[in-house]
């Protein structure tokens, strides 16, 4: 199959590019890619064909084969050179980078929905926003700070919907939830799988995890003009030392939403230490199609302690260079990627404490 990399600006294609990277993720807003073409020195007369003829802020398509995979802008045309070769290279992201460094419209937004509120903040950037199973819920209220980017502003309200937001090879702005589709083909130690590198580390892993809130009162707390303290704890069993650690939640706090939110921190971060990088060869799995990000994939690798689990990619990076043609799929439990859960009162009861 052709997995020649091609630069599509124009309406004309480059290629022949000696060194590759394309990266694309579900924590990240912007799928990125650099193209590299190195050689020796020509002749005098031939300097100038080195130079790169694509410009900077140019509008590109980048395909792997016939598959689209970034729908973006040319951020940067590097080029290196020594006393032997010369190199000249291309590099952008996504079209949906400049909802990452750009400020967003300072307006007030009432009562709308998540892709409601995404498809505001985007629009004056030319950007389309997918529902890909996104919550319908409005939203009482969304006001950018002065200076905050949109991802700033998506990123306070992304984890109370419990949604992710990333881009799609269009460029276009997806929200939806976690594990969409499923690979078609396992991650099988002794079989596609070349390396792994994972830290299986529990510095981010507490014993307790105490979360305090308040909230205002109403007709049974003695009138609306008192506040109340609210404080649940949950524990994460695979800590045995003493490790606490207390979070403060803010805004309006409820018994159940300290609850939830001590329990996510101590889900998330327990499946956090399972995240292994694996490295296959090839960028596409057994039936043609690429490897993609937010895809449930079956992991066998007795060494890391996974007997076919399912486990969620979270990251994809394709690479090519001197050392051949390769994949680097980053997952881990699909529990790491949770965003803070939505209605708390339909989770599992944890212990909690009484008001202060």
């Amino acid at each position: 199959m052709n997995d020649n990399v091609t630069l599509r600006v124009d309406g004309r294609e480059w290629g022949g590019w000696t060194s590759v990277r394309i990266g694309a993720g579900i924590e990240r807003l912007a799928r990125d890619f650099s193209v590299e073409i190195t050689r020796e020195w020509p002749g005098s007369d031939g300097t100038k064909s080195l130079q790169p003829r694509i410009k900077n802020s140019a509008k590109v398509e980048v395909l792997i084969g016939a598959d689209l995979v970034i729908t973006g802008w040319v951020e940067a045309t590097p080029v290196r050179y020594d006393a032997g070769s010369i190199s000249t290279g291309i590099s952008g992201r996504s079209l949906t980078a400049d909802l990452i460094d750009c400020a967003a419209d300072p307006r007030q937004l009432n009562g709308r929905s998540l892709v409601q509120v995404a498809t505001t903040l985007a629009a004056p950037f030319g950007i389309d926003v997918i529902n890909s199973g996104a919550p319908t819920g409005s939203i009482p209220s969304v006001q950018p700070d002065h200076g905050e980017t949109v991802l700033e502003v998506l990123n306070k309200i992304l984890g109370k919907q419990q949604a992710l937001a990333y881009d799609d090879p269009r460029g276009r702005l997806v929200i939806g939830g976690i594990g969409s589709t499923r690979a078609t083909t396992a991650l099988v130690l002794g079989q596609n799988i070349i390396s792994c590198d994972t830290e299986k580390s529990i510095r981010e892993r507490f014993s307790t995890y105490q979360v305090s809130g308040q909230r205002s009162g109403n007709d049974d707390d003695f009138g609306a003009a008192t506040t109340t303290a609210l404080r649940a704890k949950t524990e994460d069993a695979g800590i045995s030392r003493y490790r606490p650690m207390a979070v403060q939640q803010t805004g309006q706090a409820t018994g159940a939403s300290c609850i939830a939110r001590a329990e996510f921190e101590a889900r998330q971060r327990a499946a956090r230490t399972d995240e292994t990088t694996y490295t296959v060869w090839g960028w596409r799995q057994g039936d043609g199609t690429l490897w993609q990000p937010n895809q449930r994939v079956i992991v066998f690798d007795p060494v890391c302690g996974f007997d076919n689990r399912e486990m969620l990619i979270s990251e994809v990076t394709f690479t090519k260079d001197n050392n051949g043609t390769r994949a680097e799929l980053r997952i881990g439990p699909p529990d790491a990627y949770l965003p803070e859960p939505k209605d708390p009162k339909k989770r599992k009861k944890s212990s909690a404490e009484d008001p202060f």
